[in-house]
């Protein structure tokens, strides 16, 4: 929302009030959504990823959670709009301190993403053996958003379009499942 308004108004004086009748909402519609302007700008929010999101998380069968936990950070932290990305990409070069914002709203998706995964983990039995599951899911979390972020910087080095990650983060996710393997 607040990218796509006017990346060298937004990040250089607008207010949220600029922002919000930008878009014809309320600012108070807008602080339901974004903590902070700069959240705004770097499109990432509390409700990330969505209950419904969660929910189907929560409640997978699949065997491979690891793999059902970067697709839902694929779908959190990617979006299919490209020139959105290049106008969120274009204010964080052009003001570095944007990256913080968006640091800090990773690791609240981290989190989400983690109380979800622990709840899974314990409620399939398989990891009693595991001392502490909510730090298992954590680094489990961890894991794939660093696969995520490997395939978004090959991405960013093939100058490729987002819509095109998914081959990279299974390269990256294979490559990292065949290193653990191999670990002794």
């Amino acid at each position: 929302m607040a990218a796509a308004c006017s990346s060298r108004k937004i990040a250089e004086g607008a207010t949220v009030a600029d922002i919000s009748a930008r878009v014809d909402i309320s600012s108070r519609t807008f602080f339901n959504y974004y903590p902070t302007k700069e959240d705004a700008i770097v499109g990432l929010h509390e409700g990330l990823p969505s209950d419904d999101e969660l929910d189907v998380l929560r409640s997978g069968t699949s065997d491979d959670l690891i793999g059902e936990i970067l697709t839902l950070m694929i779908g959190v932290f990617t979006p299919s709009d490209e020139a959105l990305l290049a106008q969120r990409k274009a204010l964080i070069t052009k003001h570095p301190h944007l990256i913080q914002r968006q640091w800090a709203r990773m690791i609240g998706v981290e989190q989400r993403i983690a109380e979800v995964v622990a709840e899974r983990m314990r409620a399939a039995g398989t990891f009693t053996h595991v001392a502490d599951i909510d730090d298992a899911a954590r680094a489990l979390v961890v894991t794939c958003n660093a696969v995520l972020r490997l395939s978004i910087r090959k991405v960013t080095m093939d100058h490729t379009s987002t819509a095109s990650i998914r081959p990279h983060a299974d390269e990256s996710l294979r490559t990292l499942r065949e290193v653990l393997r191999t670990l002794p």
